[in-house]
């Protein structure tokens, strides 16, 4: 299977076997009833999360991608200063935790281990898998929107398990917000471990703190701004791609 040749396609078959995986088993284990993701990242292991951490690695090695989804060291080290304003935002979440006080141990232990799990799946999907197809067949400007719509919407899906999709179509406006900067911090910085480990840092420090709206919201919109603004350098080439596959 010469999957090098056409990574797009194969990475929306990949996507659609993960959604099923996570909701799949989602639902599964919530036994069809409503459970608010609050109360199931707290009280117990996420069994589809896990099973999608499991299968995304597994799929990796088989198609010989780990290189395509960025699993590397950064090529320039002063490239970290870029991630200094995502820094600043989870010191501020600690700073609300240890000032609200930290929950019992075992549900600590539990939401760390969840949001970890939840960190490398959704990363190796998207900005990983995905958009190491988006951005082959459509070039990086249009792999971070479509990525980041992507992300946002399957957010949408967090309603078949709480029964409230009102309060998912308000998460998958944040994710979309989440999914754009944190594209272009995979792409600038050419690995997407630290991306990783700050997916799995921001969910565990807005469970941890109770979901502050009037502190998570300002925090989200700056950081989609700041991807914004680091974007802006990817538009001209996208568009010089586009024009030499007219040219073709």
């Amino acid at each position: 299977m010469h999957t090098s040749r056409k990574p797009w396609p194969v990475s929306l078959v990949i996507l659609s076997v993960w959604l099923v995986v996570v909701v799949g088993i989602g639902l599964l284990q919530v036994g069809g009833q409503p459970m608010q993701l609050d109360e199931l990242i707290e009280n117990q292991i996420a069994f589809g999360v896990l099973v999608a951490a499991i299968f995304l690695p597994v799929t990796i090695t088989y198609l010989k991608w780990w290189a395509q989804v960025g699993w590397k060291g950064p090529d320039n080290l002063r490239d970290l200063r870029l991630l200094l304003p995502p820094a600043l935002s989870l010191l501020i979440l600690l700073l609300i935790i240890l000032f609200t006080g930290l929950p019992p141990a075992r549900e600590l232990v539990i939401v760390v281990i969840n949001t970890l799990m939840v960190g490398i799946s959704e990363e190796l999907m998207f900005r990983g898998i995905l958009f190491h197809g988006a951005s082959s067949s459509f070039g990086t400007w249009r792999a971070v929107w479509i990525t980041a719509i992507l992300f946002g919407s399957v957010h949408i899906l967090n309603g078949l398990i709480t029964g409230d999709f009102r309060a998912s179509e308000v998460q998958a406006l944040f994710a979309g917000m989440f999914g754009v900067w944190t594209a272009v911090l995979r792409v600038r910085l050419d690995t997407i471990i630290p991306v990783i480990i700050i997916h799995w840092l921001w969910n565990c420090l807005v469970f941890l703190a109770g979901s502050p709206g009037g502190v998570v919201l300002p925090l989200s919109l700056l950081l989609f701004v700041y991807g914004l603004w680091l974007l802006r350098k990817y538009l001209h080439s996208n568009v010089r791609l586009a024009e030499e596959v007219s040219l073709r």
